[in-house]
């Protein structure tokens, strides 16, 4: 196992388990103490998570955001399973928005619709989807430049939306409760709630990972149509989903 497979295993590892042991870690993985500080020193300088003294530990979730590429890996499966059934949603001559979020990255890797045209703030998203189809219409909305999540963002992209109306938008979420959906940054709300305004069906993509995760930024689920997800939601937030008429759909092959 190189170091970049071993780094994603330790970021799996750390979801589930929150707090790891150097040591235990250089067990687990058969390698020297020096070789896993290496590791470690890498997933922190990165701000995956925060160092304590002997291991390390998930950190709040707005340091926690993974850089847009590594966190591509994790999850992976339930990522696709997720956008493959969000496909099946669209039909042909739709406009569609594909949010930043790396589920919803694999339905450009999967959407062979004939005459569908994507509108995205996300170079990932366009790139991929014209990897797979080299006609495939893309609009990417212009605006600052982030280099960790391969985004454009910036006000110019809300007075851009105005200029579109969506057959169906998928957006991610980095956390769900029985609240609504939460985001790491304000920005994300006011895009968000923008691109819901314009749209005639809101289908967010959220894999099981994201549970409870919580931040500062909140959207609630007003004109939200559908969640699809790879595993059942806890009861309480099932309820109130119900209650603001939201479905919810779970994957074939979803974990029970």
């Amino acid at each position: 196992m190189n170091q970049k497979e071993r780094i994603a295993k330790i970021l799996e590892l750390l979801q589930e388990k929150e707090k790891l042991d150097a040591t235990e870690l250089a067990d687990y993985f058969q390698i020297s103490k020096d070789s896993i500080r290496r590791d470690i020193l890498l997933i922190v300088n990165d701000g995956l998570a925060e160092r304590y003294r002997g291991g390390i530990t998930l950190p709040i979730i707005k340091t926690k955001i993974e850089d847009y590429s590594k966190r591509l890996v994790i999850n992976s499966q339930e990522k696709q399973l997720i956008a493959h059934e969000a496909v099946q949603q669209i039909s042909t001559d739709q406009t569609i928005w594909l949010d930043v979020s790396t589920t919803v990255q694999f339905i450009a890797k999967e959407l062979t619709k004939e005459n569908v045209l994507i509108v995205t703030n996300s170079i990932d998203n366009a790139i991929s989807a014209t990897q797979v189809n080299a006609q495939q219409e893309v609009y990417l909305l212009g605006g600052y430049f982030n280099a960790n999540s391969h985004l454009l963002h910036g006000t110019s992209l809300i007075t851009q939306l105005a200029n579109f109306y969506f057959d169906i938008a998928f957006i991610g979420a980095s956390g769900i409760n029985e609240t609504g959906l939460f985001y790491s940054e304000l920005e994300d709300i006011e895009l968000k709630q923008t691109i819901i305004k314009n749209a005639k069906r809101t289908c967010v993509l959220l894999d099981s990972s994201k549970v409870r995760n919580t931040s500062n930024f909140k959207l609630d689920f007003s004109d939200i149509d559908l969640i699809i997800t790879d595993k059942p939601l806890p009861e309480t937030i099932t309820a109130q989903l119900s209650e603001a008429d939201v479905k919810i759909m779970l994957v074939k092959g979803g974990k029970k």
